[in-house]
């Protein structure tokens, strides 16, 4: 089913994305350890069920390795227990494998702004049948959210994601411990060509994302990002000739240390996904094409809120602030 008119949904997205916001929810996260994690999280699951949607944007140049899987039964094992490792196709009609996937990107929504390194397995929702997209790993030099923690601090000391006038994109991402989990890259996508993508997996995969068992703690529900169809439809097809692999740290011994396949979007796509524990059961394409035309025409959307959040961060400073008076008062006294 192709949209007709996309500025629509494109400016809801847009208007979704609150700088200050994203500002405000690094701020709080750096005192988030004064107040217990249990009551952040009840909070924050709130605060979604209030603003259940996240708008964000992928820039152009979005960058996807594939690499082939070795160790298969390691690869099932961190699947959550409704979930299944399957092969898949990555373009259209081209025969199925099984792989690590790798989304290289920068990217702003309402809750993050900032490079983010992706790494999933693809794998088959028992409940649902819908082909589906898991969470193994997240590098980033933003807020991370992840359904153990709620929100994650930013996990890298370094995350760079860029192009130049050449047509060369750079990757370089090292975690913020000792750099061991590392993927540093140089590749050129001048050679790309615009091919046509396998839509059970780029759509289906999308609108039924999960996390692995490290990453969900206890619960394994996934999560729904609505789009325009066509932002998957065709992507750049790299020669992995192109594709200058200086460093790969990155789960040794899951797959091949080389990447069998490249993909690139040259152009910026714009999603609506759900909040922190909300979920939008999407069946197939049409199903998500009705979902982006209400969410398109929806009045009174608003954007994910840190507002509850600093009520309570202040409110227990002033508690906080009351007790130490208290205590000098009584001392003195």
């Amino acid at each position: 089913m192709k949209i007709e008119n996309d500025e629509p949904f494109i400016r809801r997205v847009e208007s979704l994305i609150d700088p200050e916001e994203v500002g405000d929810l690094g701020f709080i996260q750096r005192f988030r350890k004064l107040m217990p994690k249990a009551l952040f999280k009840r909070l924050l699951m709130a605060t979604s069920k209030k603003n259940p949607y996240i708008g964000f944007v992928i820039e152009p140049y979005c960058l996807f390795l594939f690499f082939r899987l070795k160790d298969l039964e390691r690869a099932k094992s961190m699947l959550p227990d409704r979930y299944e490792l399957i092969a898949s196709p990555l373009f259209s009609g081209e025969e199925p494998g099984y792989y690590q996937g790798m989304g290289i990107f920068g990217t702003r929504g309402s809750t993050f702004w900032g490079t983010r390194l992706e790494s999933y397995l693809i794998a088959r929702d028992r409940e649902t049948g819908l082909v589906s997209w898991v969470f193994i790993d997240i590098l980033s030099n933003t807020l991370i959210a992840l359904p153990k923690e709620g929100v994650a601090d930013r996990n890298c000391r370094q995350a760079l994601h860029t192009t130049n006038a050449k047509g060369e994109l750079f990757v370089d991402f090292a975690d913020g411990r000792d750099g061991s989990r590392r993927l540093s890259l140089k590749a050129s996508v001048t050679g790309g060509k615009r091919l046509p993508l396998d839509q059970p997996l780029w759509i289906g995969g999308n609108t039924s994302v999960a996390f692995a068992r490290h990453l969900s703690g206890r619960g394994d529900e996934p999560f729904a990002v609505i789009f325009d169809p066509a932002e998957v439809e065709t992507a750049l097809d790299i020669p992995v000739s192109d594709i200058e692999l200086r460093e790969n740290g990155l789960f040794p011994g899951l797959a091949e240390p080389e990447p069998v396949r490249s993909i690139c979007f040259p152009f910026a796509q714009h999603y609506i996904a759900d909040s922190p524990g909300c979920r939008t059961y999407i069946r197939d394409e049409e199903d998500m094409v009705r979902a982006y035309g209400r969410l398109a025409g929806k009045k009174g959307l608003t954007t994910f809120s840190t507002k509850g959040i600093k009520a309570l961060l202040l409110a227990t400073a002033a508690l906080s602030l009351l007790g130490n008076v208290l205590l000098v008062t009584a001392l003195l006294f």
